[in-house]
């Protein structure tokens, strides 16, 4: 199959194909005496495992790790099992850091509304000074 084919099939385009191929996600396939890529049934199921980890959050560099999990006769569970549990981790902690940026953006439209009532053109954010910064930067 040719790469258009390969792209509409598992929806990627072939830019994403060419660049799975460059950062070794993908072997580079064979070509036609004309030079067209020829990609075979397994180049497929391998681009619809990278795009299914992919969405699971995993980088370029993880996925090239699973893919060598994939790749092992074996196949072991445990090392990906530690994978997945370390991703879910990192998810988790994003989610607390976002949840806390939440709380304090809340907080700073509070206070801009609380200081609007009040004096209207009055911004208290611009007013406020971070003392973590440095002098030469206030």
């Amino acid at each position: 199959m040719q790469i258009g084919i390969v792209a509409k099939k598992i929806g990627l385009t072939p830019d994403a194909i060419r660049f799975y191929e460059r950062n070794a996600l993908l072997p580079r396939p064979p070509r036609t005496q004309g030079g067209f890529r020829q990609y075979g049934e397994n180049d497929l199921e391998t681009l619809a495992f990278v795009r299914r980890v992919q969405g699971l959050g995993f980088k370029l560099s993880e996925i090239r790790g699973l893919l060598n999990l994939r790749g092992s006769r074996l196949q072991p569970c445990a090392p990906v099992r530690r994978r997945l549990e370390a991703k879910l981790a990192d998810v988790r902690r994003k989610l607390a850091d976002l949840q806390k940026l939440e709380h304090e953006l809340r907080l700073a439209l509070q206070s801009c509304n609380r200081e609007l009532r009040k004096h209207p053109g009055h911004c208290p954010i611009l007013r406020e000074t971070n003392s973590s910064q440095p002098e030469n930067a206030k």
